[in-house]
């Protein structure tokens, strides 16, 4: 079975307060009879032997250590003297380290109370001492132990940093203002550099400063008050003293079309980097972005497109994408200006036809620009790079792009035509009890001659119109009436060459039909035609109706029958409303009269 103790090591204090190293045991708690209650135990890992045995009274061992002052100024002293052996500063940090780890175990209240005593007593100024020096097991110590601090309570550290920076009397009078804001004396700084500058080929300890770093600067967790503002403060402070450490590597490293330097631990760094700039860019909307175009970061971004580590080139792929995605036209007009799509489009070509992550990410990032309708780089993209992309037709994302591109410029060549539809849309979707009343009105006013063959008898309201019919209506209803007016005229002249009286009627003909008729003569003279005397609709048929006010011929059209209406001259007293009625066109009359 794993061994889950404590590994830990026991030190005493001796008469002339020197810390005596009494070994390396495990730790572990129980009752211990002799005591009288839990106890604190530790057995040496070599023989078994017992190093430590102590009765745990509540927080008692702890706080008498921490009420100790001397004990804590005389070991962070040992800590930074430059005459301590190294050796010995190795226990003590070592120390140190085991100290914080076990104050886990505290309760929560307790362990506010050391962790405030140990800044109290200088631990961080201890630290930035240990960090600088060259013995790498101590500063790996030093860095357990900071990461302790930064758990417990980011905004401790975040204050001490800016003090640091502000207070430039306490950390050296020799040292001008200038030098007291360089990257040699604040401590978030060493911390940036020893992520730089990690010799691991897994650059463990980079990672876990990176992880550091973005607690630290991560607003979630950053205390507004009624006076002042910690992610204002902070934020400021570390974009003006911080932020050019932390991108020197990839500054350094971009100079040129291609990464200076690509091996594979080089491209895991400016991975870490990048991930970290990512995080600021979704996390820091206003500092972050001046940084970025004062900068010119993104084209130094892109440049590790032409990586060949796979996993870098997606890094500075997700970044821009991450930019793309706030929807900023800050950033587009950036992007727009730097001409910053061709990177990628140079990388999407390069990867040809392989269907790959790399592949698979470019596409997305085009096609959240189309749903997301994003006009400016839509445009930009199509008259820049249509030609490249074309020919991709394995999915339809650039191609809709064109489209967009198109109905875009459709709309700006003819604005009229989109306020049309705007104003449509509203007058669709908002109306009120009179206006459908007028619109009621109107339409039982309207000639049925404006109507085509076949359409349907509904209320304009439920017509949808199209785009020639609103830019162009007064043309259309013109030339339907010169069609009428003629069709009309060629039926009045066959009707007066058929040797009668010509009566007065109304023909309801629509637009593009073809009337053939025949002269009145001719159709009655047929025997079966509905004006002849045998015919069904004749008045001295069998089962025919009479009616004394009208006869009624028809006239056969392209398009069915069409009735005629003849007024004698001894009707011409009737009514004037009842005129009128007779004039209504038979479908309209039909629904009126119901």
């Amino acid at each position: 079975m794993t061994d889950t103790r404590r590994r830990v090591k026991v030190y005493t204090l001796n008469e002339d307060r020197q810390w005596d190293d009494r070994g390396t045991g495990h730790v572990s708690s129980g009752y211990v009879e002799r005591l009288k209650g839990m106890s604190l135990l530790v057995r040496a890992e070599s023989d078994g032997s017992l190093l430590l045995e102590s009765k745990i009274n509540p927080n008692t061992a702890y706080q008498k250590q921490q009420e100790d002052e001397k004990f804590l100024t005389d070991l962070f002293a040992q800590l930074t003297d430059e005459a301590t052996d190294e050796e010995k500063r190795q226990e003590l940090v070592n120390f140190l380290k085991e100290f914080c780890a076990f104050s886990q175990t505290l309760q929560p209240q307790n362990r506010d109370a050391f962790f405030k005593t140990l800044s109290n007593m200088g631990i961080l100024p201890a630290l930035e001492v240990i960090l600088g020096m060259d013995d790498t097991q101590v500063r790996s110590a030093a860095t357990d132990i900071f990461s302790y601090l930064v758990e417990y309570n980011p905004s401790m550290v975040r204050e001490f940093v800016m003090q640091e920076a502000q207070q430039n009397d306490d950390v050296s009078k020799k040292l001008t203002e200038q030098k007291i804001t360089s990257k040699d004396i604040l401590l978030i700084n060493l911390i940036i550099e020893h992520m730089i500058c990690d010799t691991d080929p897994e650059l463990g300890g980079a990672v876990q400063l990176m992880g550091l770093l973005r607690t630290l600067v991560d607003p979630e967790n950053m205390l507004a008050t009624a006076n002042k503002t910690e992610k204002t403060e902070f934020l400021g402070f570390f974009y003006k003293h911080c932020m050019h450490v932390l991108t020197a590597p990839l500054l350094a490293n971009t100079t040129e079309d291609k990464p200076s330097k690509d091996d594979f631990q080089t491209a895991q760094l400016l991975a870490l980097v990048l991930e970290l700039l990512t995080f600021c860019v979704e996390h820091h909307t206003y500092h972050i972005k001046n940084y970025i175009i004062n900068k010119d970061i993104l084209r130094r971004v892109l440049v590790l497109m032409a990586s060949k580590h796979a996993f870098l080139a997606l890094c500075a792929l997700r970044f821009k994408r991450k930019i793309i995605g706030l929807k900023d036209e800050f950033y587009n007009r950036y992007i727009m200006k730097s001409f910053l799509f061709e990177p990628v489009v140079k990388a999407f070509l390069n990867n040809g036809s392989r269907y790959n992550l790399m592949n698979s990410a470019i596409i997305e990032m085009f096609e959240f620009i189309r749903v997301e309708d994003i006009k400016s780089l839509t445009a930009h993209v199509i008259e820049n790079y249509w030609k490249a992309l074309e020919d991709v037709d394995y999915v339809q994302t650039f191609k809709g792009l064109k489209l967009r591109f198109e109905q875009q410029r459709e709309r700006q060549d003819n604005p009229k035509l989109d306020s049309m539809r705007s104003i449509l849309r509203n007058h669709r979707y908002r109306r009120d009890a009179r206006t459908l009343e007028d619109e009621e009105e109107m339409w039982f006013n309207t000639d049925e001659d404006d109507m085509e063959d076949g359409e349907a008898v509904v209320s304009p309201s439920d017509k949808t119109k199209s785009d020639d019919d609103i830019m162009d209506p007064i043309s259309k209803f013109m030339e339907r009436k010169k069609l009428k007016e003629s069709e009309e005229k060629e039926v009045l002249l066959k009707t007066n060459l058929s040797g009668r009286q010509s009566p007065s009627f109304k023909l309801s003909l629509s637009s593009g039909t073809k009337t053939n008729l025949t002269s009145q003569s001719s159709a009655t003279s047929l025997p079966g035609s509905p004006g002849s005397p045998g015919s069904p609709g004749s008045p001295g048929s069998p089962g025919s109706v009479p009616k004394n006010t009208s006869q009624t011929a028809a006239i056969t059209t392209k398009g069915g029958l069409v009735g005629l209406v003849d007024y004698p001259d001894d009707d011409e007293d009737d009514d004037e409303e009842e005129d009128k009625e007779d004039t209504l066109p038979l479908s309209k009359k039909a629904k009126f009269e119901s």
